[in-house]
């Protein structure tokens, strides 16, 4: 008899060790398994020979039972496994989440499950399959998932179809607080900033982890202004509670992006997705610690859904593209930023690195961007590096943050490339356009439109 179980779990409680990953993923497909009339001592044989400790038992490719060593021990070896075979078992899809598997491993206390598609044996799944799984997801300071659940979760809702919003949190002079009160406490003051982020956080649609040292990221399905109220809360919570239970008082900065597209997504790469809004609400969550402000969320509008775009073709993957000399602009008071290299390298895979040094007034800073460069990504990657490397020629509170990036078909010319970006200064927040024609090098392109883009800005700033 075979027994089906629905199984509701909380995905803070499993799902944070094991992420969104499936049964699938882990499963042993390369089953061995025995026919009802086979001896004990054959089971025995097999097991111990393959060194596993069960076996399913199949008659006419139909599933009957399942066996365990332990079941085998002091059995007469001659008798067939029929006799001693468990004929009730709870078989499992493929597609069911490990954080399921595992509450059903332990509700019907089983250390392996049989995996079944379309009434066909398709794989084995064991505790041990298991195990790495938890040891590589789980933060035992915190009792929070590591970033690798979180990425899972926040994947697996952009391929449901689903807008998310990223909230990314980093503590104020912890390692400061660290030095002045020593570890255990410091440990203290993580479990505590954990335990509220989970407080005011909902299983449903939110996704909460330790990223890495003192941050937290929150992967969630709220809307833009319904995630930057529940970081308001947060800091707020933070601040104000660590009061009464640490020596000092905690506070922390929050970045806040996405959850504001209102058309379908295009070229779609999910993990270079989720990528972009994290290092966004990093970039923000940096701008707020410059400036003291808790919480701050950059989020532009989307395109005009009329607006041409098009395909670009994804640049050979070379080794290393060596600086190329910038054709420079004429000089605004010599107040131009100038692009004085560029270098665009891949690490294998879809993993990239972009590097741009800029020059102003003597003076040249370089920034590096890595990450995900499918399709247009690695557009978005150069126009990345290119704002870190302005940031660094711009005072105390002001920042640069790209918004977004479209390549704009030129029919019969060349391509446009057309970037907005978002200027932070004390004062507030100017969103700025500007576009680069795209000649020869798509990259060059990307960074000279970001700074055509800012350039007056920065040129009112000095």
């Amino acid at each position: 008899m075979i027994y089906c179980y629905r199984v509701s779990i909380s995905l803070h409680r499993k799902g944070s060790l094991l992420g969104m990953k499936t049964v699938r993923d882990v499963m042993t497909t390369n089953v061995i398994h025995l026919s009802p009339t086979n001896k004990v001592k054959t089971a025995i044989m097999l097991m111990k020979g393959h060194g596993i400790g069960g076996l399913p038992v199949v008659d006419n490719g139909t599933v009957v039972g399942i066996l365990d060593y332990q079941d085998l021990l002091g059995k007469d070896p001659d008798i067939p496994v029929e006799h001693v075979m468990h004929k009730e078992f709870a078989p499992v899809p493929p597609d069911m989440t490990l954080a399921d598997a595992a509450d059903l491993m332990t509700k019907v206390g089983a250390s392996r499950l049989l995996v079944m598609e379309d009434g066909n044996l398709v794989g084995i799944l064991t505790r041990g399959d298991l195990l790495p799984e938890l040891g590589k997801s789980f933060d035992p300071i915190t009792n929070l998932p590591r970033s690798d659940a979180m990425r899972d979760w926040g994947i697996a809702a952009l391929k449901r179809g689903q807008e998310i919003t990223v909230l990314f949190m980093d503590l104020d002079n912890f390692r400061d607080f660290n030095k002045e009160y020593g570890h255990i406490i410091g440990d203290n003051v993580l479990k505590f900033v954990a335990d509220t982020l989970k407080a005011h956080t909902s299983e449903e649609t939110d996704f909460v982890c330790r990223y890495a040292g003192d941050e937290f990221v929150i992967v969630t399905l709220r809307n833009s202004e319904e995630a930057k109220e529940l970081a308001e809360v947060l800091e707020k919570s933070i601040r104000e509670g660590s009061a009464h239970n640490l020596p000092k008082p905690v506070t922390g900065s929050i970045g806040v992006h996405g959850g504001k597209r209102t058309k379908e997504r295009e070229d779609v790469h999910y993990a270079a997705t989720l990528d972009n809004l994290i290092n966004l609400a990093s970039r923000s969550c940096t701008l707020a610690k410059n400036e003291k402000r808790g919480v701050l969320s950059l989020n532009g509008t989307p395109p005009e859904s009329g607006a041409a775009t098009t395909k670009i073709k994804e640049p050979a993957k070379t080794a290393e593209q060596p600086p190329v000399p910038e054709q420079r602009a004429p000089s605004l008071g010599g107040t131009r930023l100038r692009i004085e290299g560029l270098n665009f390298s891949w690490e294998g895979g879809s993993l990239a690195v972009a590097q741009v040094q800029l020059g102003f007034s003597g003076v040249q800073h370089s920034h590096s961007c890595r990450g995900f460069a499918h399709g247009r990504n690695a557009l978005r990657l150069v126009a990345d590096a290119t704002a870190g490397a302005i940031c660094e020629f711009l005072p105390a509170g002001h920042g640069i943050v790209v918004d977004s990036i479209n390549v704009i078909d030129g029919g019969v010319s060349d391509d446009i490339i057309l970037v907005t970006a978002i200027v932070v200064t004390p004062h507030g927040e100017t969103k700025v356009s500007g576009s680069s024609i795209i000649k020869h090098d798509a990259y060059r392109a990307a960074a000279a439109a970001l700074l055509d883009a800012v350039n007056r800005q920065i040129a009112l700033m000095f």
